[in-house]
């Protein structure tokens, strides 16, 4: 494994904003995982006394956008992608892009297609319990157990264990976080998913797709930027009762198509991004809490 230093990160998200990372590492096995977990434990933060340093994972880069200048950590990026099926049980790793799944079970009769157009790969799914609505299906409904890496030590979790509610799990939780001695991240999930004739699951993949396609936009994105508000109401009709469809500062502005999803127009800046997400908390004060993942130049979330 390559650790490097000063890797540029704007075009390893969908966004396409961000800084450079003080070291940047892409791991494809356990073994990789395990010698990042080291490199970081042996490399201060600080200059004047010992702190680990953070360890910020991610993979597609389509819900993370990362401060302008040089984020104080390693940066991992996830590229373990292996899938085993057996039967309507799937193991996957964390890397696996969510969509080329979703296919690729489809065309073996198993169906994942409630997941359809959902950006990313399988292991920030996990973390997020993506799914269609606060209504909908979420993939913790296909979940048995989750692999993770905690603290140089692996680990399997029930999917009891792993607190799934809407679009959120033990992996966003404050208390599944420890800032100063470690870290845990999605390695493989195993799950069991229902089966059915495969142009039946392809049709259903079809429809879904063409109504995201007419309904969000398909640019520079890191996708939805709030929850629902608490009695359920969608961030989008919030904000555009706010008067903020199309809002925009600097190089970054709120979709004309959708209200909910802030889009890169012209070589937008984080601080760009910040400002617009205080905006609408100051004008539509009642949506949920922000979806993206913002990561500062200290390697915080």
């Amino acid at each position: 494994m390559d650790i490097k230093e000063n890797k540029p990160l704007k075009k390893k998200t969908t966004m396409k904003i961000g800084g450079s990372a003080r070291f940047y590492a892409e791991v494809e096995t356990k073994e990789d995982m395990e010698e990042a977990y080291k490199f970081a434990q042996k490399t201060s933060a600080a200059e004047d006394r010992y702190l680990p340093l953070p360890i910020i994972v991610f993979g597609a880069g389509s819900n993370t956008i990362f401060a302008d200048g040089i984020i104080n950590a390693l940066v991992v990026r996830i590229k373990a992608s292996q899938v085993e099926v057996n039967d309507d049980t799937v193991q996957v790793e964390s890397g696996k892009n969510l969509a080329q799944l979703i296919n690729e079970l489809a065309n073996q009769g198993l169906d994942l297609s409630p997941l359809t157009g959902i950006p990313g790969n399988i292991g920030g799914a996990v973390v997020g319990n993506a799914g269609q609505g606060p209504k909908g299906k979420w993939l913790d409904s296909f979940v048995e157990s989750v692999t993770v890496f905690e603290n140089g030590e692996w680990k399997v979790l029930t999917k009891g264990e792993c607190e799934f509610s809407y679009r959120e799990s033990i992996f966003k939780s404050s208390k599944y976080r420890i800032p100063d001695s470690g870290f845990r991240i999605i390695w493989e999930v195993n799950l069991n998913i229902p089966s059915d004739k495969p142009e039946t699951i392809k049709n259903t993949i079809e429809s879904l797709l063409t109504k995201r396609i007419e309904s969000q936009p398909h640019t520079k994105t890191s996708g939805s930027c709030f929850k629902a508000a608490e009695d359920g109401t969608p961030a989008w009709q919030l904000i555009e009762a706010a008067g903020l469809r199309g809002f925009r500062v600097g190089g970054v502005q709120i979709s004309d198509k959708h209200s909910n999803f802030l889009i890169n127009e012209d070589n937008g800046s984080f601080a760009d991004v910040i400002k617009i997400i205080e905006t609408v908390k100051e004008k539509a004060p009642d949506v949920g809490e922000v979806e993206m993942r913002l990561i500062g130049e200290d390697g915080g979330v």
